[in-house]
């Protein structure tokens, strides 16, 4: 049986998702003067595990761009709910429905970015390809 190559593009949100659950489990309170920047600071994650949920969906699936999305968006979104509940089990941490509601619309915002990325290669792809 061959390896596929194709699900190494999964490695970085697999690793990435490790450093999310890892910077979880912490109890580090950081105050920097802002209200929201917590919620700042969960969009941003998920902005990053969002791009790169895409990465993986996007190179396994070809030709099936709104499953890809779906699965992206699904994926993203249970890895933040997982993110809160396990939360709630760290001393000093609690879960947060505000939280998730900022790491949805950062695996949207990720998702966007990384679409929009491949869809000018690939338009780049085709063009290059009808000119050869």
């Amino acid at each position: 049986m061959r390896f596929d190559r194709r699900w190494l593009y999964f490695s970085p949100a697999i690793f990435y998702c490790g450093l999310i659950f890892f910077l979880s489990s912490r109890t580090l309170k950081l105050k920097f003067g802002l209200v929201f920047w917590d919620k700042g600071a969960h969009w941003l994650e998920f902005v990053g595990l969002g791009f790169l949920l895409a990465l993986g969906f996007f190179h396994n699936l070809p030709g099936l761009p709104f499953l890809r999305a779906y699965l992206t968006f699904m994926t993203g979104i249970s890895i933040g709910l997982l993110d809160e509940l396990h939360q709630s089990l760290v001393p000093g941490r609690q879960c947060d429905w505000k939280d998730w509601v900022a790491d949805i619309i950062g695996v949207l915002v990720g998702l966007a970015v990384f679409w929009l990325i491949f869809l000018k290669k690939e338009q780049r792809a085709e063009k290059s390809a009808r000119h050869s």
